[in-house]
């Protein structure tokens, strides 16, 4: 089988109708598509799978309502617009008896909004087949390309990583061994027989007997999707849960690093901030109680000047007055003293005039300038004149002085705070730490998300593996008795005999297919690993299904026991020699090959592997893969690349020629692009 063309339309990130022409020669082998994740490489990778096989594309079996749903979240949306269909053509070359037959599958899907159109065709060599009714579709192209086959083909890093899982493990690995030796046809004919059986004793009477083994079936095999579904599950949890611990691992180096020289620091500015803040109050509040007082008399000095001009000119004239009462007092006490007079010559009849005139004189001398009614003093009491005094006082020369100081220091105090502020801003705490710490804790809180589902499941898994043990038991019981009856037909006695032999056919097969396994798989080890001369030959125990390695010196070491970098080559060299055995010539198609290898691993892959892995290889790559030094060593073997552009805001990838690295802009290469997406595959309707 060789795949020529495939077309993709509005599928996935992929918009409008995008032709990829993939024919290789035996010469270039490679088809290279390169872009980053997200890109849509493994839209691409999956929807080859898709278009041949639908339903039973996937990995396990799923309901028809979780196909749709899955069909249904690919139809391609971008700029706020989704499509209501899609479609997926491929054209290929088929060998068949000598003769090589061209076919073109075109599957296609509408949304009706609550359920999922689906409609498949095929082409032979131009026309529609003719001689399958259109429902036997599906199971030609079972038969064609069987879809156990086919995923030894379908090669991606998950697969790889799964396998290789299964090796580190051990118990695991005898299932996935005989899941990828291709028995599937044997083991339907042993489900078919048993089916018969089970038909041929209901004729015989056995109806009740067989309708409980057939419920029973249908029972045990809807719990053991449901199983395979949950492991699946548990498995792709578990792998994000440690890239989650990978990541918190880094976050908490980088939080070491980034945040253990500056908690100090900022520590303290912060608390020296909460000090400034606490003075700053403490000012604010003073500056207020002065307000409160004396500062508003400071507002308006003059007056406060004239109030105690005022009062001290009221006190003045009450002095001055007080004196003259007394003057006149003493000179009215002074007109009846003998002794005085005797000093003088002045008649007795006389003194009394003197003293009058003496009295009147004084009036005049103190006599107050101006208004001399008081205004203040007779309003106020003389403490309460002193506590105006004293407050007119404080405004004028006390509150000025004081208010200056308080205001300084509060502005030294508030640049101060304002400089501790700028620097907490540029401390890397806020900037960096917190950031960092925001992610641990989502990264914790995801983890511990992932970790309440994995135990949900993994207690659903043992009531699950509890019920299938029972339903086996009772399934066999069922069959034992029914193989026990006395009256059973010769052909179900025929079918029974029939089965026996499939049976130990299917056991010789295995066999057979482990011994052509042993000898392929040491070729196709040796050409991987970087111990090659270490390593001798490959020991695979039919009995057992243990796989030994041998080195030169006769010691075995058991799968198990490789390294991680190791039991993923070893499980791609398992892959690639069970397709040769499987004697199907089909395309490789890889997809992110070569995470979690080295150097020296890595360079074995691209030199041995991905020029022979096929007559044709199609490879899907990120630009930390296939390098630009590895693209180098596989230039000579490719015959076509594609770069798969991803735009962020529109949501849609875009198909150019050209690797990451390599030239295509040059005028032929554009025109050889024009010429293959000219040619147009057939359409359904021709």
């Amino acid at each position: 089988m060789k795949l020529n063309r495939l077309v993709i339309t509005d599928y996935g990130p992929y918009k409008g109708t995008n032709e990829l022409t993939l024919s290789t020669t035996n010469d270039e082998p490679i088809v290279l598509f390169g872009g980053m994740n997200g890109a849509g490489k493994t839209t691409l990778f999956n929807a080859i799978q898709i278009c041949l096989h639908g339903r039973s594309a996937f990995e396990g079996r799923i309901s028809r309502q979780e196909y749709h749903s899955r069909v249904r979240s690919k139809l391609h949306s971008s700029n706020g617009e989704k499509a209501d269909k899609a479609s997926i053509k491929l054209a290929f070359e088929y060998g068949n008896l000598g003769d090589t037959e061209e076919y073109v599958v075109e599957r296609s899907w509408r949304n009706r909004g609550k359920s999922l159109e689906e409609s498949l065709s095929i082409m032979r060599d131009g026309s529609k087949l003719t001689d399958l009714r259109e429902d036997n579709w599906e199971d030609f192209l079972k038969e064609l390309i069987p879809p156990g086959i086919s995923q030894l083909f379908f090669f991606d890093g998950e697969k790889v990583q799964q396998l290789a899982s299964a090796i580190e493990e051990g118990d695991d690995f005898e299932e996935a061994l005989l899941s990828l030796l291709g028995l599937d046809l044997v083991e339907r004919l042993d489900a078919d027989l048993s089916i018969y059986l089970s038909s041929k004793l209901d004729e015989s009477g056995h109806e009740e007997i067989a309708e409980e083994i057939e419920s029973l079936r249908h029972e045990k095999a809807d719990l053991e999707a449901e199983y395979e579904q949950l492991e699946a599950k548990i498995d792709r949890q578990r792998r994000e849960m440690d890239e989650i611990t990978e990541r918190i691992e880094k976050k908490e180096t980088k939080l070491t690093q980034e945040g253990g020289a500056f908690a100090k620091e900022r520590d303290s500015l912060k608390e020296r901030r909460e000090e400034l803040d606490d003075e700053i109050d403490d000012l604010e509040e003073q500056i207020r109680e002065v307000a409160r007082n004396a500062y508003p008399f400071a507002l308006v000095p003059e007056l406060c000047q004239e109030v105690v001009d005022q009062l001290k000119s009221e006190q003045k004239a009450e002095t001055e007055a007080a004196a003259k009462a007394r003057v006149v007092n003493e000179l009215d006490e002074l007109t009846a003293d003998d002794e005085l007079w005797t000093d003088f010559d002045i008649p007795d009849e006389q003194r009394s005039d003197v003293v009058q005139r003496l009295q009147l004189e004084l009036a005049e001398r103190f006599e107050p300038d101006g208004d001399s009614e008081p205004r203040l003093s007779k309003d106020f009491s003389d403490r309460q004149q002193e506590r105006m005094r004293r407050v007119v006082d404080d405004a004028l020369n006390v509150v000025p002085e004081e208010l200056q100081k308080l205001t300084e220091r509060l502005e030294q105090l508030n640049r101060e705070r304002q400089d501790t502020v700028q620097q907490l801003q540029r401390a890397p705490e806020q900037s960096v730490i917190s950031p960092i710490l925001k992610d641990i804790n989502d990264l914790n809180q995801e983890q511990g998300k992932l970790q309440n589902k994995i135990e949900q499941h993994v207690g659903r898994l043992e009531t699950l593996e509890t019920k299938i043990g029972q339903l086996e038991s009772d399934l066999q019981k069922k069959e034992d008795q029914l193989e026990n009856l006395e009256d059973v037909s010769e052909r179900a006695e025929l079918a029974g005999r029939t089965r026996k032999a499939v049976q130990d056919y299917q056991e010789a097969l295995v066999r057979k297919k482990l011994q052509r396994l042993e000898s392929v798989l040491t070729d196709r080890y040796l050409q991987l690993t970087n111990k090659n001369e270490l390593y001798d030959n490959i020991i695979v125990d039919p009995d057992e299904l243990t796989i030994e390695i041998e080195t030169v010196n006769g010691n075995r070491k058991d799968q198990s026991e490789l390294s991680a970098g190791e039991r993923q080559i070893f499980a791609t060299a398992m892959l690639w020699a069970l397709a040769e055995i499987s004697d199907r010539p089909l395309p490789f198609i890889i997809d992110t090959p070569l995470g979690r290898l080295d150097n020296e691993h890595r360079s074995n892959l691209v030199e041995r592997f991905f020029p022979a892995a096929s007559h044709q290889v199609l490879l899907f790559s990120t630009d930390t893969e296939i390098t630009e030094e590895y693209y180098d060593r596989i230039s000579d073997d490719i015959a076509h690349e594609y770069h798969l552009q991803h735009g962020n805001y529109s949501g849609q990838t875009e198909i150019k020629p050209g690797y990451f690295w390599s030239d295509h802009d040059d005028e032929t290469e554009i025109a050889e692009v024009e010429k293959n997406s000219q040619k147009r595959l057939p359409t359904n309707n021709e």
